[in-house]
């Protein structure tokens, strides 16, 4: 564990963070398929995502 302005951190990679949480998995599962079917999202549309915590 590190520490950064008094935060505590740990340094992964992605192959730990994917093990670690299967919701990351499927969100890059996705971003790989919208950049595949070049699905294009306004800056907008991107924060109403985050919001909802969801991507349709």
């Amino acid at each position: 564990m590190k520490k950064l302005e008094g935060l505590a951190y740990s340094i992964t990679n992605v192959k730990e963070d994917v093990e670690a949480g299967p919701e990351l998995e499927q969100r890059l599962q996705q971003a790989k398929k919208d950049i595949v079917y070049n699905n294009v999202y306004s800056t907008d549309e991107i924060l109403e995502m985050i919001d909802q915590g969801i991507k349709n």
